[in-house]
Order: structure tokens, then sequence, then C-alpha cells
């Protein structure tokens, strides 16, 4: 009988190791494809956002604010324009029949409330409703329908959580109906107090980033509670004023906005106070690369920045090192500062 030739133990190890490094070698390029792919479905998803908003503009001959009657800002007795009833609308639930999302807008009902959240925090300048909340989130299945997590409102490059945390001030009302987070959210100024946005109408914002005398610039982006901007307000122009932007579900202080609902917090993303891709913080005790310093921080685990939706609909990608200035200037939608996306 002729023998049988098999492989030495020594050849087998160098055949392993041969292998070893091959997988070394292809696995970060098979990681770079596969974030190329979720890079791209992340655009696409923000294109089909910068459509609705148009969409939503030609029906409606506004853009959708960036939310409706919140319940737990701070100085409630000092709106602008009062209102009868907490709502915490998010403003892109209203954007749901332009996306595709015509089942879910239409088991909404926009008579009552999106979540049952009448109270901020205390110590950090929120406050308690002087408005009764709008029916119930529960009763009418209001929390049901912003508890679905939909793959329009998720960049598939972010891993944490996508889920916020039951309770009063971030919860829907619902004890086992978490809201859903969004990866994509209003530019807004971070202003915690009521009616916000009608109040920086007026308002002015110094740029210490310019050296010497600060300038003072009005003070407000396109979005904010009860905001209703038109084309015409946007003074820079549409292709220079910053609409939407991404960040992430893990943030160390706070929490990432819901897409159905406004809760503490939850006022949407303010590019030049935050900057991008900004990780560490004063409140961050275990820093990580998936986790934002705090709400409102626009950022993305996207290499190098996040995206843009501009006011004219187009998508842009930024990188995390624009400067100050720049970020400060696209975020206004009337500030005589008009700038080119870098």
């Amino acid at each position: 009988m002729p023998r049988r030739h098999a492989f030495t133990l020594v050849e087998l190890l160098v055949v392993i190791a041969i292998i070893g490094v091959l997988v070394a070698l292809l696995l970060p390029a098979v990681q770079a494809a596969r974030e190329a792919a979720r890079r791209t479905q992340c655009q696409n998803n923000l294109k089909q956002l910068g459509l609705a908003l148009h969409n939503y503009y030609t029906a409606k001959t506004h853009f959708p604010p960036a939310g409706a009657n919140y319940g737990w800002c701070s100085q409630p007795s000092g709106r602008v324009k009062p209102i009868k009833e907490v709502l915490n609308h998010h403003g892109l639930l209203l954007m749901l029949p332009y996306i595709e999302g015509n089942a879910l807008y239409e088991n909404f009902d926009f008579s009552q409330a999106a979540a049952n959240i009448i109270n901020g925090q205390p110590a950090h300048g929120g406050n308690t409703a002087i408005v009764p909340l709008a029916g119930d989130a529960v009763a009418s299945g209001n929390a049901e329908v912003v508890s679905t997590q939909l793959p329009i409102f998720t960049c598939p490059s972010d891993i944490g959580d996508p889920f916020l945390p039951l309770g009063r001030i971030y919860g829907t009302g619902h004890t086992s109906l978490p809201g859903a987070k969004t990866n994509y959210d209003f530019s807004v100024l971070q202003d915690y107090t009521c009616d916000a946005w009608r109040k920086q109408a007026t308002a002015i914002r110094t740029i210490p980033e310019f050296g010497g005398s600060p300038p003072l610039l009005p003070a407000r982006p396109m979005f904010g509670e009860n905001s209703d901007t038109t084309i015409a307000m946007v003074e820079d122009g549409t292709s220079h004023t910053v609409a939407l932007m991404e960040t992430l579900h893990d943030v160390s202080n706070g929490e990432c906005s819901a897409w159905g609902y406004r809760g503490w917090v939850m006022i949407g993303l303010d590019l030049p106070t935050n900057g991008i891709n900004v990780w560490n913080g004063s409140y961050v005790q275990d820093p990580r690369p998936s986790q934002l310093g705090s709400a409102g921080f626009p950022g993305s685990l996207h290499p190098g920045g996040l995206h843009f939706v501009m006011a004219d609909g187009s998508v842009q990608f930024a990188s995390e090192d624009m400067d100050k200035i720049t970020q400060d200037l696209l975020s206004r939608m009337a500030d005589s500062g008009v700038v080119d996306f870098p």
C-alpha cells in the first residue's frame, strides 16, 4: 500500500500564519467598504429628508417647525406667542406624508400630545407647564407611533441604543413603549426657554472667534419651537444655510432626540455652540468614540465629519475641522455673512 502524506505541524502553522496575515490585510478594506455603503445609505436618507422639506414647504408655504408647544421648557409665562396646550410634537413627525410614512401619519392624532411630558429639570432651567397637556399620548395611541423605529431616521453607521429611556422627562408616558431616537435633526440655537425662536428674531449673538471686538450678528437659525420659516426669511441664501444635521444616539449628558416628540433638552442641533464630533466634555465620564459630549451636539461615526442638509435640499459632507466662524455663519439664516460650503 502506498504511504499517504500529510502536512507537518510546521507547515500547518505556516499556512495558518499566512491566512492570518491575509485576513489582517483584507479586514480594513472590508470595513472601509462597509462604511462606504453605510455612509451612502445615510446620505440617501438625508436627500429624502431634504426633498421632504421642500414638498412640505410647497404644501404649507413654510418649512416645518423643529417642534410644537413644548411642555418642559423654561419661562413658560414669557412666550411671545402664548399657547393653549402642550403638544411636544417633533417637526419630523409632520414630514411623514412626504417620506412615505402615510400609515403612521394617519394613525397619529395631531390634536393630542406626542408624549406626556410637562416637566423639565428644575435645576437646569426646566419648568412645569402652565397650560394643560393636550389629551393623552398613551390613550390616543400616539406613544405607539413615536416608538416605532424608522430606517429613514436612522443612520446605519450608528451603534448606539436606538431607543430612549422611560421616564417623566424623556419617555412617551407609556410604561413599556420607549421613544425611538433620530440620527437627523433640525438646526437650532441651544436655548431651553419657551418660544425661544421668536425671541431670537430680535436677538443678537457675539462671535468671539473673529478676534478683536466681537461682531454682533442675528442669532436666529432656520428652526425652533413653533418656527414658521419661509424661503424669503433665509436672506443668506438657501445654499448657504444649514437646515438639518446628523447626530448620534449615544450622548453623555441628556438624551438624543426622538423623531416623533420633543422631551427635555431635545431641542435640535446647535452647530456653532457645540461643534462637530465633540466626544469629550465636562459631562463625559467614560469617553468613547461612539458617544457625543451632550444633547444637541452634531456628530456621526463617518470618518472625519458628518452630513448637512442645506436649506435648498442639497446634502454636503462637513469636515469636523471646519472653523467656528464658518459653522456660525452657515447656521444663521439672515446674518449677511454669506459663505460658500468649504
